[in-house]
């Protein structure tokens, strides 16, 4: 009967998820942004794409948004984020003056909108990784302005 107790104990056990240890989320940049600026059909100033990023405990996940103006028929039709552990510093000239890439990325996540949610491990007490947002910026069609990549800036995400 006692083996039998163990069993129905070890079951239960297992079948109880483990608690998402996670409260707080701090982030800190480790290196600028680039091509900010506009497609060239608003009349407005670019602002700069950033990266936000938001800690739901209650179900352990992890909110990132790739946030970008979009205004006056400009579409953002693709988001993308880069994950690692290990940042770098690798000039990407060909997509503008300063770009560069701030995270030696183990994967890359993309999507047309957002925001990426990241499952996190429960009964893991901290965690970090750096991360960087780029989104495509599109004229509208038959507009005389420019697709522009966009960068965020490189961002190192505490989890504790």
């Amino acid at each position: 009967m006692k083996i039998r107790a163990c069993c129905v104990l070890l079951a239960l056990t297992a079948a109880v998820p483990a608690q998402c240890l996670f409260t707080s989320v701090a982030t800190q940049s480790i290196g600028p942004g680039c091509n900010t600026g506009s497609t060239g059909f608003c009349k407005l100033v670019g602002l700069p794409t950033t990266l936000s990023v938001a800690l739901d405990a209650a179900n352990c996940t992890l909110d990132l948004q790739v946030n970008l103006f979009e205004s006056c028929g400009v579409q953002v039709p693709v988001r993308v984020i880069a994950v690692g552990f290990a940042s770098t510093a690798l000039p990407l000239p060909e997509f503008g003056p300063g770009c560069m890439l701030h995270v030696a990325p183990i994967g890359f996540l993309t999507s047309s909108t957002g925001p990426f949610t990241l499952d996190l491990p429960p009964g893991v007490p901290s965690l970090s990784f750096l991360v960087q947002g780029a989104a495509l910026s599109v004229a509208p069609l038959g507009g005389q302005g420019n697709d522009v990549l966009t960068f965020s800036d490189g961002v190192q995400v505490d989890l504790q």
